[in-house]
């Protein structure tokens, strides 16, 4: 009887030279992904055991399994990355030195000349050694970019933006394949044979051949329990479709179609995780949220394992697929002032599982459930509060949608969990210092939102967008604001909302310590030297300052009362926004 798994102790040489070594990467596993930390890192371990003579290094296993259609490659379950990468290697050392080792050939019979690059890379000249089935596009780019002879070393470094898409192996191809260029370059010719040969003859890995792709997804699910660095997006994936190799075994051509169509529903959710700059693990996270609608006790993995136990495998990735299209479509393509609000706050993974969870089950209440569960996360945010006084009442908003709770009673237990102590110090929060406050300046663009038909999102990140103080914090150092040297208390209300407002990027410098009267120069445009600058500021709750000013409101003046008049906007707009009480506070003026 045959061994179901038969592991085997090969040199990196035997591994891609031997007749039986031809690997093929099965649809079902991610694209190429490594980076340079994984690059620097293999390339420092392999260096390293060289130069300190190392007989025998071991750089891990390789899964392999017998395909499901009759075919003479190995489908690879685990180590595609290292195999991608060790074959990217040797491209780039084959294409950079046509004649490396050639000088040692007839004193060494271990030297690893071009003739066994290129046995190593293609197998009699006609099958290549490695064939990606993941897309029909990542097997072209891998031909064209790296096994075409002489393009390995024309690839250049792709730009960071484009590295971070991880359905686009190419631009990881490109990246490797011009980071071993580097490092064989700094090498030299003889140098990089050394390696090469050390490589070939002295650097073991473990293949385990396994009798059936069930097997072998099984057994890399196993190894990864005992600490193999695998994704959890990578685990969730073998699991499921090895429950569709198990549920349709005996029936080839069935379980041919169920594998076929859950990797096309996958790949569709891997493109939606790409379009809105997530992750799988993100997006399977909030998955995760949604269904326990408690917090997790295990890994992801297990977690979403024991939910998806008895389910089919193609039910679980439909729904998981109809979770992250109604993300996609209607929380990160949505334009208006309410969804973006929540961008700007913390605990991210549980305001967008909250969210998605009241589309995905249809909540009735929908708009209005987002206005009273935003006013609960800004109150706790503005009042210091942190994720453990929100965790659980997370978790609890996700159970109370599922079972459609009605509004009022979510609003009612909302309210509560506030209560006068949450309500109390927001609001002492918000009567002090705000400008170091890290929800100062999103209450800022919140602020504006409420006067713009179509709002543009206003990114935290963008520089060109500062919070900036009307009454300079240095006036002291300028006579133009002396007035206020005699004024009371004025320290304490440099900083508050009554004397903040958004600027640009180019009218902040402008502005700086000038007078009043200068400052509205920059603030309308009019004090400007550049063309793309000369315009009233954007924001209107600037545009508010500029018109005062120019209706002669407080005598043209930054002063006392238009400081107070502010303040006293600034609290009924914040009072409007989230439903909080400021006649306390708003009758805190200037005297």
């Amino acid at each position: 009887m045959e061994d179901i798994f038969k592991p085997l102790s090969l040199s990196i040489g035997e591994l891609f030279i031997n007749k039986d070594a031809l690997y093929q990467i099965p649809r079902y596993q991610r694209p190429y992904s490594w980076g340079d930390d994984q690059l620097d890192k293999l390339w420092e371990d392999l260096r390293e055991a060289m130069q300190s003579g190392e007989p025998n290094y071991f750089l891990g296993s390789v899964i392999t399994a017998k395909p499901e259609e009759k075919s003479s490659y190995l489908d690879v379950v685990d180590g595609q990355q290292r195999l991608t990468t060790l074959l990217i290697m040797f491209c780039v050392a084959r294409d950079l030195y046509p004649e490396i080792n050639h000088h040692v050939l007839e004193e060494d019979p271990d030297a690893i000349d071009n003739k066994l690059l290129a046995s190593a890379i293609k197998y009699n000249d006609r099958f290549e050694r490695l064939r990606l089935r993941t897309h029909s596009n990542h097997e072209s780019d891998f031909q064209e970019l790296v096994l075409k002879d002489g393009n390995a070393v024309k690839n250049r470094k792709p730009y960071k933006k484009d590295l971070r898409i991880e359905v686009a192996p190419k631009f990881k191809f490109q990246n490797t394949s011009n980071f071993f260029r580097e490092k064989f370059e700094e090498l030299g010719e003889e140098k990089s044979g050394e390696f090469i040969n050390y490589l070939f003859n002295n650097v073991k890995i473990i293949r385990i051949d396994c009798q059936s792709v069930s097997f072998a997804i099984k057994l890399f699910q196993v190894l990864n329990d005992r600490g193999l660095d695998l994704s959890n997006a990578d685990l969730i994936k073998s699991f499921l479709i090895g429950k569709i190799h198990k549920k349709y075994d005996g029936d080839d051509e069935l379980k041919k179609n169920q594998e076929e169509q859950f990797m096309d529903d996958w790949k569709y959710c891997e493109t939606v995780a790409q379009d809105t700059y997530e992750t799988m693990n993100n997006l399977f996270v909030m998955y995760e949220y949604f269904l326990l609608a408690k917090n997790p006790e295990k890994s992801l993995y297990d977690e979403l394992k024991k939910q998806f136990e008895d389910k089919d495998a193609n039910e679980v990735i439909s729904d998981f697929k109809k979770f992250v299209s109604t993300y996609k479509d209607e929380i990160y393509n949505r334009e208006d002032a309410l969804m973006y609000s929540f961008y700007y706050l913390r605990w991210t993974m549980y305001w967008k599982s909250i969210v998605i969870t009241a589309l995905h089950t249809d909540y009735p209440d929908y708009e209005q459930f987002l206005k009273v569960f935003r006013r609960y996360y800004y109150i706790n945010w503005i009042a210091g509060n942190t994720l453990t006084k929100i965790k659980q009442t997370s978790f609890n908003l996700i159970s109370w949608l599922k079972e459609k709770r009605p509004l009022d009673e979510i609003r009612t237990e909302l309210e509560r969990l506030l209560n006068q102590d949450a309500k109390k110090r927001a609001i002492e929060n918000l009567d002090g210092d705000i400008y170091f406050e890290p929800w100062c300046k999103p209450l800022l663009f919140i602020l504006e939102y409420k006067h713009q038909d179509n709002p543009k999102y206003l990114w935290m990140e963008d520089r060109n967008i500062h919070v900036e103080h009307v009454l300079p914090r240095g006036y002291e150092k300028n006579e133009d604001w002396s007035y206020f040297k005699n004024v009371p208390h004025i320290d304490s209300w440099i900083n508050t909302g009554g004397n903040l407002t958004l600027l640009s990027g180019y009218k902040n410098i402008v502005a700086s310590n000038d007078k009043f009267s200068e400052k509205m120069k920059a603030y309308d445009g009019t004090g400007n030297h550049s063309e793309d600058d000369d315009k009233v500021t954007s924001f209107f709750i600037s545009q508010k300052i500029v018109n005062d000013y120019n209706s002669s409101t407080f005598n043209k003046e930054w002063n006392t009362d238009s400081i107070n008049k502010r303040w006293e906007w600034f609290c009924d707009q914040v009072s409007h926004e989230f439903q909080l009480d400021l006649s306390e506070i708003k009758s805190n003026i200037i005297v």
